[in-house]
């Protein structure tokens, strides 16, 4: 049974710019879009992360992407990680990770209708929550709506 601190140390082998936020011990990791795959499958594989507790994203139109955030759990070291890639907002694609960890199924699903992220091989595109002639993706910053109210903005 590998601990949380041998843990760490396998992260920062593999990946030399972990970043630890203020808000959540869990280091965050960086992979670019054409390793996620990989790097997922060797978490869960070498480093035991064997639970997907959640997938979504972020909008930054300042930066012109939207950024993926996985957030991975290991029953057996009790740790977590957060993984992260970077996308373009237009054209943003990235291949399923449904294979590797099941839960991603709905959650790909779900980020794909609210974000616009098309993810490549999912077995089952369909929309999850949305109805089919809605166009756009209400969690962008700049999607609109007639039926929308947008709260004012806090000071």
């Amino acid at each position: 049974m590998r601990s949380a601190e041998e843990t760490r140390e396998a992260l920062g082998k593999r990946f030399p710019a972990i970043e630890v936020r203020p808000v959540d011990p869990a280091p965050n990791v960086t992979v670019h879009a054409d390793a996620l795959r990989e790097n997922l499958a060797w978490l869960r594989d070498e480093l035991a992360f064997d639970f997907l507790v959640f997938m979504t994203a972020l909008d930054r139109p300042a930066d012109d992407a939207v950024e993926l955030v996985y957030r991975l759990f290991s029953h057996e070291s009790r740790a977590s990680v957060v993984v992260r890639v970077r996308l373009p907002r237009d054209g943003a694609r990235v291949p399923t990770v449904s294979d590797i960890f099941r839960t991603a199924e709905w959650h790909e699903r779900e980020t794909a209708e609210m974000f616009g992220v098309e993810f490549a091989g999912h077995p089952d595109p369909r929309k999850l929550l949305l109805p089919d002639d809605l166009d756009g993706h209400p969690l962008r910053k700049d999607f609109s709506h007639p039926n929308l109210v947008r709260l004012p903005e806090v000071p």
